[in-house]
């Protein structure tokens, strides 16, 4: 199913209703293409309506299903039998064009409904995403038609002399085919492209209030979306006679960027455990100490204006300063408790580390300089 899938998520194949009927109006009767195209149209819509347990959808057949409704009122109640013969193809992209922009007038409050219902987190997420790419692709067929109608227009002005059978053909019959086959391959590809790219993201699991995992998302759609959604991180305090490492965090950090901190830290991954990410977390350390065991500390949930993240606080003990010549690189250096006290103040340290340093201070630091005292 996901090979399957991954083919369907083109959203503009749903325009293939719309382009069988302009090809088989080349060959067939109006009535008989559209009889042919509707058939097919119900058929797509049936089968999509049973894939929706595997989450895949294609939002471009209701415009193309609106479309062949709105055909058949020309069939019914008007007789028109000789403009519809000559000009079938320029009604139904007319009528198409009126059902996208109809349409689009509703994103905004299609938008609103959805990420204010209650339904869970990850589920928000996945119908926003496919209905962005819905109204992306209708938002090219529409402009696209658009333009194509105007060209017929400027062209249906000019004097009978300045045209000729190709480009009548073209503009009044096959544009808007090549038009819709445009479309589809251009999303095609578009899509090829993102998941060229997503298989190098870095997905985070999504936490509810509980601590249970519900889903997954992108880091980097995660930090577009600040508070959004609750992630697990790990963080390594090390720790050297009573003293604890700290250098600098990364530049581009969501929380406190530049700031002091523990050298050891980073996200959870979707479907990785929290050891695995200790472990992962201090591999240069594990190098040069094989039986190195990171003891658990605490789990708390840490929040601020940009973040929530259930944070797992664990210690890795060192008997030798030369263990950390791997970590100068960082511009390191160990902090006594009375150096971290005078300089709490100061603002140089992380959010994270101001909030788990008391409770660092009054446990594992104070048993370990009573360790040293009566060493």
């Amino acid at each position: 199913m996901n090979s399957i899938k991954k083919g369907w998520e083109n959203q503009a194949l749903g325009l293939l209703p719309l382009l069988l009927f302009l090809v088989l109006d080349n060959c067939f009767t109006y009535l008989q293409s559209f009889l042919v195209s509707v058939v097919f149209c119900t058929l797509s819509m049936l089968i999509f309506h049973g894939l929706r347990k595997d989450k895949v959808y294609a939002f471009m057949l209701l415009p193309a299903s609106l479309t062949f409704v709105l055909y058949s009122f020309f069939l019914i109640f008007m007789r028109i039998e000789s403009v519809l013969v000559v000009y079938t193809p320029l009604i139904v992209e007319v009528l198409f064009v009126v059902v996208l922009i109809l349409i689009r007038m509703t994103r905004k409050g299609l938008m609103r409904k959805i990420r204010n219902s209650e339904i869970p987190a990850y589920q928000r997420t996945n119908a926003l995403t496919l209905l962005n790419e819905f109204f992306f692709i209708a938002q090219i067929a529409q402009n696209l038609y658009t333009l194509h109608l105007f060209a017929v227009i400027l062209y249906s002005i000019i004097p009978e002399t300045m045209q000729n059978v190709w480009w009548s053909r073209l503009l009044y019959r096959d544009l808007g085919v090549i038009i819709g086959v445009l479309v589809i391959v251009y999303e095609q590809i578009r899509l090829m492209m993102l998941q060229g790219r997503l298989r190098k993201e870095m997905w985070l699991p999504v936490l509810n209030d509980k601590g249970n995992v519900i889903g997954s998302i992108a880091y980097s759609v995660s930090r577009l979306l600040p508070k959004k959604y609750y992630h697990p991180i790990i963080r390594v305090a090390l720790v050297y006679n009573g003293m604890l490492y700290l250098s600098k965090r990364n530049a581009y950090s969501c929380v406190s960027p530049s700031l002091l901190d523990y050298p050891f830290y980073r996200y959870v991954l979707f479907r990785q455990t929290i050891e695995a990410a200790v472990h992962q977390a201090i591999e240069k350390l594990r190098v040069q100490i094989k039986t190195i065991e990171p003891f658990p500390l605490i789990r708390y949930t840490f929040e601020n204006e940009k973040v929530k993240h259930q944070v797992s606080l664990f210690i890795v003990r060192i008997n030798d300063e030369k263990l950390l010549e791997p970590l100068k690189e960082k511009n390191g250096k160990l902090w006594s408790v009375r150096q971290i006290e005078e300089n709490l103040p100061h603002g140089i340290f992380s959010e994270y580390f101001e909030k788990e340093f008391p409770y660092l201070k009054n446990t594992v630091l104070l048993a370990e300089n009573f360790r040293l005292v009566n060493d």
